[in-house]
C-alpha cells in the first residue's frame, strides 16, 4: 500500500473516533432546535478558518465553484441528517447510518464519475452491510421516519466524499473546508432565525460550543483522509465510527450493545481489514 494512504486511512480513523465523539454532544443538546445546531456548528467552524482566510492561504480555482456548491449542500444534508438521527434514536443507530456512505459508494461513482469498483473492493461494503444490517436489526428502539431520514445522511455522506475527493485534485484541504463552511453557513442561517429559540442555560452554549470543535476537527481529519486516499478506500473505515459510538453510548448513555450489536461491529471490522489490503483499483464503465 502506498505510504500516502497509510496516512489517509488514519486520518479517516481519527475522523470516525471524532464524529462518534460529536454524537455525545448533539445527543446532550436534543432540546436545541436542529436547525440551530447545524447553523451555530457551521458559524464556529468558519469563524475557525477565518486565519486560514485571512491569512491569503485559501485559493480558488472558479472553475470548481461548482463542485464547492454541490459538496457543500451534500454535506449540509448529511449532517442535518446525522444530528436529526442522533437525537431520536441511540447512538450506535445514528452513527451507523451516518456511516452508510460506503454502501452507496458504487452508485454515486458510477452515476458522477462512469466508474466500476472491482469484485475485490466491492466485497468489504457488502460484508460492511451486512454488518449494518445486524445492527439496525428492527426492535423496540427502531425509528422508522429517523432510520429514513438517517439513511438520506449516508448517500448525501457518499456524495460529498466523492465530492472531496474531485476537489483534492485542484484545491487544498483549507481550501476546501474555507468553501464548505463559507457556502453552508450562508444557507443555514437563515433557517436558524426561523426556527430560532431562546438559549438560558450556559451548559447548553457550551454543549453547542463542543459540537462545532469537535465537527470542525472531524471534518478536518475527514477531508485529510480523502486527499491522500481514494474514497471508495477511506469511507470504509467510517464503519469504526459505529464501534466507537457503541461504546460512547454503553459508557454514557447506558445504551448496552446487544448480541446482535456486538456481530455487526466484527463484521465491519472485518470488511474494513478486507478495504485496507485491497489493491484494485476503479475502472471506466464501457458499453
Amino acid at each position: 500500500m502506498h505510504h500516502k494512504e497509510h496516512h489517509g486511512f488514519l486520518y479517516g480513523l481519527l475522523a470516525a473516533l471524532l464524529l462518534a465523539c460529536s454524537a455525545v454532544f448533539v445527543k446532550w443538546g436534543a432540546k436545541v432546535p436542529n436547525a440551530t445546531i447545524v447553523g451555530i456548528r457551521f458559524i464556529i467552524s468558519l469563524l475557525c478558518m477565518l486565519p486560514y482566510i485571512l491569512s491569503g492561504r485559501v485559493h480558488i480555482h472558479w472553475n470548481s465553484i461548482p463542485k464547492h456548491f454541490l459538496r457543500a449542500v451534500a454535506g449540509l444534508v448529511a449532517i442535518s441528517c446525522y444530528f436529526y438521527s442522533v437525537k431520536n434514536l441511540p447512538l450506535v443507530n445514528a452513527v451507523t447510518l451516518a456511516n452508510t456512505g460506503p454502501i452507496f459508494m458504487p452508485i454515486v461513482l458510477f452515476i458522477w464519475l462512469k466508474l466500476v469498483l472491482p469484485k475485490g473492493r466491492i466485497w468489504p461494503l457488502v460484508i460492511g452491510f451486512i454488518g449494518v444490517l445486524v445492527i439496525l436489526r428492527p426492535g423496540p428502539d427502531f425509528g422508522v421516519w429517523a432510520t429514513l431520514i438517517g439513511l438520506t445522511g449516508g448517500l448525501f455522506a457518499a456524495i460529498a466524499q466523492v465530492g472531496v475527493r474531485q476537489l483534492s485534485k485542484t484545491e487544498s484541504t483549507e481550501t476546501i473546508l474555507a468553501y464548505y463552511f463559507i457556502i453552508s453557513t450562508a444557507l443555514t442561517i437563515p433557517l436558524m432565525i426561523l426556527t430560532w429559540e431562546p438559549i438560558s442555560s450556559p451548559f447548553l452554549w457550551l454543549d453547542l460550543a463542543l459540537i462545532s470543535l469537535f465537527s470542525v476537527a472531524f471534518q478536518y481529519f475527514f477531508t485529510k483522509s480523502l486527499t491522500h486516499a481514494p474514497a471508495s478506500k477511506v469511507s470504509v473505515m467510517s464503519y469504526l465510527g459505529v464501534v466507537f459510538s457503541g461504546l460512547l453510548g454503553w459508557w454514557i448513555f447506558a445504551e448496552e450493545p446487544s448480541l446482535w450489536v456486538l456481530a455487526g461491529s466484527v463484521l465491519i471490522i472485518v470488511g474494513g481489514i478486507v478495504a485496507l489490503l485491497s489493491k484494485e483499483q476503479p475502472r471506466k464503465w464501457s458499453r
